[in-house]
């Protein structure tokens, strides 16, 4: 990425208010205690470090890594072209196409919104309930693009009925989700095994969920850190940047990502992005899945939940250690 793209992303960055509570629980998975820890420089011992992390986790749980710089190959991975349940973070994808589409608009409101909206049948909206469906139109009626991307990614403090809606009222506008996820796949053959297969918040058993693979997030992630995500120009690139979910510390840089969480079956939890640090880019992608437990036991359910969300943190702590052990 050219100098002066890099300080325009980042003055943008600067200006981005309200996810702190979002990220705080992340934060603390970024942390470089162990990075000069010489075993995360070699992947058997990284290896050795997720099999302890699963063990400790217990059985039944699936996961996919990526860890990398922001070109190239990886420095490590695990099963990064499975192919599995993104939950929210698909919404990165959607985002990339979403102010493509509108990029001469992007702070004017959305073409076509209200009528989507207010037709009660339509499948981004029909699954909602009354209330439901009344904040969301209050909220995303009359609402410029920007806004409706920036409550998607999870910017705007909204109810979770209302920050899920603007994703399906994205997909709406760009032609429901078959017609999204051919858009994405011509944005990049590496974003291949993306699909949207429904609207947020409606079943997942069918028409399935939505899924990508670990590789194409990274991809995805390598492309936006250079700025380098072809057919995308350097003024929609920014509006991505300064909409995803950011974070800056004076020492370990900037991060920028959007994750995903469901806790029907299976128990999804994602966290996916890149830290723009002062000794280069990280870029690194936690994909984790797990059958939900079976029957009324509510103690257990919560208890799974717990532990997926536990463990998904964990492993992105260790990526982004082991990232910075690498670049020293």
């Amino acid at each position: 990425m050219n100098h002066l793209l890099r300080v325009r992303f980042a003055t943008l960055a600067r200006n981005v208010i309200g996810c702190a509570a979002m990220l705080a629980g992340l934060a603390a998975a970024a942390s470089i205690a162990q990075a000069d820890d010489p075993k995360l420089k070699d992947n058997r011992s990284l290896d050795q470090a997720v099999d302890a992390l699963l063990k400790q986790h217990g059985p039944g749980l699936e996961i996919s890594l990526w860890l990398g710089t922001s070109s190239g190959e990886a420095w490590y991975q695990r099963n990064a072209t499975a192919v599995r349940p993104t939950a929210s973070a698909i919404k990165a994808f959607y985002l990339v196409v979403f102010y493509d589409r509108y990029k001469d608009q992007l702070d004017q409101p959305l073409p076509g919104a209200a009528k989507i909206l207010n037709d009660d049948n339509h499948p981004a909206i029909s699954h909602f309930t009354e209330q439901q469906r009344a904040d969301i139109r209050g909220e995303l009626t009359t609402a410029t693009v920007r806004h409706i991307g920036e409550v998607m990614i999870g910017k705007a403090k909204v109810s979770n009925p209302v920050y899920n809606a603007a994703a399906n009222l994205i997909t709406a506008v760009l032609g429901g989700p078959e017609a999204l996820t051919k858009s994405i796949r011509q944005l990049d053959p590496a974003f291949k095994t993306v699909t949207a297969r429904r609207y947020m918040l409606r079943d997942r058993k069918q028409p399935g969920d939505n899924e990508a693979t670990a590789a194409a997030f990274a991809a995805l992630y390598q492309r936006l850190a250079t700025g380098s995500l072809s057919g995308i120009d350097d003024a929609t690139l920014a509006a991505v940047h300064s909409t995803l979910l950011w974070e800056q510390d004076p020492k370990q840089g900037a991060r920028y990502s959007k994750g995903g969480a469901l806790n029907s079956d299976p128990l999804t939890r994602v966290h996916a992005g890149w830290w723009d640090t002062p000794a280069g880019q990280i870029v690194y992608v936690v994909m984790t899945e797990q059958p939900a437990p079976g029957g009324s036991d509510e103690k257990a359910a919560v208890e799974a939940v717990k532990a997926i969300s536990t463990t998904a943190v964990d492993l992105n702590k260790l990526l982004v250690e082991a990232g910075r052990a690498r670049q020293r």
